[in-house]
């Protein structure tokens, strides 16, 4: 790409004039008197006088990410743009020149146990704001050298289901239920897409990874671990009937009712077709079918993997031409190495040469030019700025109070108490509290993965993040207790004697312990799958260890997909799911842990299966229902938690408000709850739909389901013996499945609607669908 590189050099201007300009504007004198510079002409007019304008050479390098600060035409006055920030829980960028940094929130996982849509639209909310405040101060990407400068697009969220627990990037996505992803996609396309201009698009979301992208790798293609198959080789089998009821919901809920305006195709081939070359999936479906009006990027390197790793084109002019017939607008190329930014890549270098050899027409390109472009004006960066609201966004929008108090709020809320024996927890911070475990001190895990810069001090700082034990320590202080930490034993490895005797020694003095336990990125993360589920052997050893010696101890777990933990599950009273519950973890589990909080605790949004659940599961099958059925929707075995499951401090009574009709009438279903516990608490409702056997005939996989969830709703806090009414929508798609050629089919029969918390209270009522 060198030469394509030079080329690309000799457009754009100086880079210190770019530095001196602070952030470049389109239709700035000379260049405003251009027809795609008058806002009183239609968008479409106005694309296609700029379009037009351009030569052959020029347009692919509008259709490129990564590249600024390059990446302009200045002959015509049109600046740089970065396509491809990442925002997967708070903009991935470098802290603002005044020294705020943008707010994190908890990962995905996290997220996804809350239930919580307002939460989740208010954290895209959050991410909007703060991009345009970062963008418009000139803040990079979260790399050292502060580039590429920030865009306004953002590559996520991640909506693809959690298929697999051993998966390395289950953190990112909030669930393994289609439905709950969908509606977590939707929210946040939402949150992060309006806000304060109902002229101009905020931000964009870019949903990933566009389709059925859920493995890392190493494995082989027996289904063992480590192979030579991985995401960038892995060409996956999925029936019509997998695709569309499982692969497909979230990401149509959230171009459908969320609107988002771009999608990112993924590395791995589909049924022999690479994503990012799959006219099927990114024309027929996306486009057609969903109505999608927006922008397609490859995953960074996807365009490449099509001739280099699926070997499904020949060279590399077939390949441009494969990918932007296909429907793939952006290329997000890979970056030359020890580079801050990208130079080049096949569209810039081979685009041209396709139209020569007559593979593409112009056209072709133009189109996806009017797609990309477009959502440039859609963001008001071809309009006069001066009467333009996010243009404006001050400085102080960034990390502000509020934004911080909804991540405290949104982590606590996404805590799963899996097991309270006896009602263990809350604990007594007035007591002796003794803290152990690999996580006690961490600063790093806990953060979970797509960051951006945290702490101002200096590039890949951790310093201004309080550790779990330091979050606790404060908590027992105020209420004058006493507590003291170890650590006892690494995230994995050798056990080390006089340390674990120590820790042991420790926990026997205690009143309770808090064990901070679990996974981190050298187990699971981008790049790597897990072999099996199960627990670091040294971390079991060590919770048994006190375990023996000590009966007020809480297990506190942090992960991204779910661990096996039949090996302690019956030794200890309490266990905790976090997540990776990132930046303001510590504040909001103290406040958790000790019962200072009544918005704590979500559910589950997986399943939790036994430690020995991969000898059922193959990783390289994509089938949603063969024996014994992945996830909830589809698991014919008994899991250690069901999804949904989680417990409170509290406990809850449910009622139906007025009677249900036994016709399975459409419209809104409302429960009474109360709160028949002593203290103050949160609480989630769900209502699943379940065909009674013999309702989907056996002939179609659908008969496989065992239920399926069809609304939710987060309740309170509600005080004790507190009541208040939920209302549930029944519609359409919540008795709509799927027939084998993928379509949409809905069946005449019976079906259970079931109202739950997951644990002590449920409604349930059959009904009839006669049409």
């Amino acid at each position: 790409f060198i030469m394509a590189a030079l080329a690309f050099l000799a457009i754009i201007l100086p880079l210190a004039q770019y530095a001196s300009a602070g952030i470049p504007q389109a239709c700035l004198p000379p260049h405003d008197k251009y027809d795609f510079c008058n806002p009183k002409l239609s968008l479409d007019q106005r694309l296609k006088d700029l379009i037009g304008r351009l030569t052959l050479e020029e347009k692919p390098l509008l259709l490129v990410g990564r590249e600024s600060p390059l990446g302009n035409i200045s002959r015509l006055g049109i600046p740089e743009y970065d396509w491809g920030g990442n925002c997967i829980h708070g903009v991935q960028s470098r802290c603002a020149p005044d020294g705020r940094c943008p707010t994190s929130f908890p990962d995905p996982n996290n997220l996804g146990a809350s239930f919580n849509r307002t939460i989740w639209k208010g954290m895209g909310s959050v991410i909007g704001k703060e991009l345009r405040a970062l963008w418009l101060e000139n803040v990079g990407e979260n790399h050292e050298s502060n580039l590429p400068h920030i865009g306004l697009d953002c590559w996520s969220p991640n909506v693809g289901i959690q298929r697999d627990p051993r998966w390395g990037r289950n953190l990112e996505t909030p669930s393994e239920d289609p439905y709950l992803c969908g509606e977590f996609g939707a929210a946040v396309s939402l949150g992060l897409q309006n806000g304060s201009d109902p002229n101009y698009l905020q931000a964009v979301t870019t949903l990933k990874h566009f389709d059925a992208n859920s493995l890392e790798g190493p494995w082989y293609p027996n289904g063992t671990f480590g192979g030579p198959l991985n995401r960038h080789t892995v060409d996956v089998n999925i029936s019509k009937y997998d695709l569309f009821s499982s692969y497909l919901p979230a990401f149509q809920a959230s171009v459908e009712k969320g609107g988002a305006a771009g999608v990112m195709c993924s590395y791995n081939s589909i049924n022999g077709v690479p994503s990012c070359a799959n006219d099927y999936l990114l024309h027929d479906i996306l486009r057609t079918q969903w109505g999608f009006y927006g922008y397609v990027s490859s995953d960074s390197g996807a365009v490449v993997d099509i001739l280099k790793n699926h070997k499904y084109t020949s060279n590399w002019t077939q390949t441009v031409a494969e990918a932007i017939s296909a429907g793939c607008d952006v290329e997000s190329a890979p970056w030359p190495p020890n580079h801050a930014y990208g130079t080049g890549g096949p569209y810039i270098e081979y685009l041209p040469q396709a139209v020569q050899e007559g593979l593409i027409s112009e056209d072709v390109i133009d189109a996806a030019l009017y797609n990309a472009v477009g959502l440039r004006f859609r963001l008001g960066l071809f309009d006069p700025s001066e009467n333009q609201s996010y243009w404006h966004v001050p400085p102080e929008t960034v990390q502000h109070p509020d934004h911080v108090a909804m991540a405290i709020d949104s982590t606590a809320q996404g805590f799963v108490l899996l097991k309270n024996d006896n009602d263990v927890l809350p604990f007594d911070a007035s007591k002796k509290t003794v803290v152990l475990g690999p996580h006690t001190n961490d600063r790093t895990a806990i953060l979970g993965n797509y960051l951006g810069q945290m702490c101002p001090d200096a590039y890949g700082s951790t310093d201004c993040i309080t550790s779990l034990y330091e979050g606790i320590a404060k908590e027992v202080a105020a209420s004058k207790g006493e507590s003291s930490n170890f650590t006892g034993c690494p995230v994995k490895g050798m056990k080390s004697d006089s340390d674990f005797a120590t820790a042991v020694a420790m926990a026997k003095g205690a009143d309770s312990v808090i064990m901070m336990m679990g996974l981190d990125g050298t187990i699971e993360r981008e790049g790597q799958d897990r072999p099996n589920i199960t627990m670091p052997e040294v971390q079991v050893q060590l919770i048994q260890a006190v375990a023996a010696v000590n009966k007020n101890v809480a297990v506190v777990m942090m992960h991204g997909g779910v661990v096996g933990i039949d090996t302690f599950v019956e030794s200890v009273p309490a266990i905790v799911s976090l997540g990776y519950p990132g930046k303001h973890a510590a504040d909001a589990l103290a406040k958790t842990l000790f019962g200072t909080t009544d918005r704590a605790w979500g559910k589950t949004p997986v399943t939790w299966y036994h430690d020995n659940v991969t000898e059922e599961f193959d990783m390289l099958s994509f089938d949603m229902s063969k024996a014994p059925g992945r996830t909830y929707r589809y698991y014919q075995n008994e899991p250690l938690f069901k999804f949904g499951h989680g417990l409170r401090y509290s406990t809850s009574k449910i009622e139906f408000k007025d009677a249900v009709s036994a016709s399975a009438d459409l419209g809104n279903i409302t429960v009474a709850i109360t709160n028949t516990g002593s203290r103050s608490a949160a609480d989630v409702l769900m209502m699943f739909v379940m065909p009674a056997k013999g309702t989907i005939p056996s002939n179609f996989t659908a008969s496989k389901i065992v239920r399926q969830l069809a609304d939710f709703e987060r309740v309170g806090p509600l005080a004790s013996m507190k009541s208040m009414d939920v209302s549930f929508t029944l519609e359409k798609s919540s008795f709509q499945f799927y027939d084998e050629d993928g379509l949409p089919a809905v069946f005449a029969g019976d079906y259970i609607i079931e109202i739950t918390n997951g644990v002590e209270a449920t409604l349930t009522k059959t009904v009839t669908l006669t049409n």
